[in-house]
């Protein structure tokens, strides 16, 4: 069989969409199946558009709201928690960050782009940040020694914390367009 693209090629390859005959010099791998120039531009092109269709028309203000809301309440729930079974409850940063990731992209609209991983990943690590004020004070009570607790935070504390910025930053990250 010859290639669809060069009929005095042999094509030892098939397309894994369209089925046809390609050569060596016309095979792709895309998620290791062979695919023939034609159909790659058909995927390149679909990619594009989905790209363009989740990163146009953001409702940025929307965004912002919903991290906030979603921040505010997250940080709220994770510190009667930690008070609560008297620990800082380190893995409430990482939920914390991915569901103010969640509400950011929701917010916008169901979009996505670098702007709203910006807003997302600022608004859950202030978020955090209120989190341990809570807990702070409800355990300690004086506001004036918070910044010397969070300079006492454990590394895990911090891990953490690095893990809740990385979620909320991710979630609303744009497809690729490879």
């Amino acid at each position: 069989m010859n290639c669809v693209n060069h009929p005095d090629v042999d094509a030892p390859y098939q397309c894994h969409r369209c089925q046809s005959a390609i050569c060596v010099d016309c095979e792709t791998k895309t998620n290791g199946r062979s695919i023939c120039p034609t159909c790659r531009a058909h995927i390149r092109q679909r990619t594009a558009e989905r790209y363009e269709a989740e990163t146009r028309n953001v409702n940025y203000g929307g965004g912002l709201f919903a991290g906030v809301v979603t921040a505010a309440a997250g940080a709220f729930l994770w510190s009667q928690l930690a008070v609560w079974i008297d620990s800082r409850l380190q893995v409430g940063a990482a939920v914390l960050g991915g569901a103010v990731g969640y509400a950011v992209m929701l917010g916008a609209g169901e979009k996505r782009g670098h702007s709203l991983q910006q807003i997302a990943s600022m608004t859950a690590l202030v978020g955090a940040i209120f989190a341990h004020l809570l807990i702070f004070l409800r355990t300690r009570g004086v506001a004036y020694a918070f910044p010397e607790y969070l300079v006492s935070l454990s590394v895990l504390d911090w891990l953490f914390l690095v893990l809740g910025v990385a979620c909320a930053y991710w979630i609303p990250h744009p497809r690729s367009l490879a």
